[in-house]
């Protein structure tokens, strides 16, 4: 299994654009305690499994629309894992996964299984 590696510093803000920072910002507020995402609390002693996943796009006009037009790069979802629910952020750039995975990374007390893109934080495991 992959695991986060704790990482010694938070990721910086300053990596993101003013549209992804707004983002990060509305979606996943960090605490020392815990993180609230989309409304939701969640103690950071909870998270157990971290996913990042290439966002589906439709086949066709459609798609092709809302894949460069709309969203203009691809996108992700990362999803929190903790007990038998789960808290999504959908839709979001490679930057802002980054930046997620890397928060969770500094703050989560215990080991935190990852699956995803490699690159986006120091992994552990094999």
């Amino acid at each position: 299994m992959v695991y986060l590696q704790r990482l010694k510093a938070l990721p910086s803000p300053d990596d993101l654009t003013p549209a992804e920072a707004r983002y990060v910002q509305e979606h996943f507020d960090t605490y020392a305690g815990e993180v609230i995402v989309n409304g939701q609390a969640i103690p950071w002693n909870w998270i157990n499994e971290v996913e990042v996943a290439k966002a589906a796009r439709a086949a066709g006009p459609a798609g092709w629309v809302v894949r460069h037009l709309v969203h203009g790069d691809e996108r992700y979802h990362v999803g929190l894992y903790f007990g038998q629910m789960e808290a999504v952020l959908s839709n979001v750039t490679l930057n802002i996964a980054r930046h997620i995975v890397q928060t969770i990374a500094y703050y989560a007390p215990a080991p935190v299984r990852y699956t995803g893109p490699d690159g986006l934080t120091p992994l552990t495991g094999s």
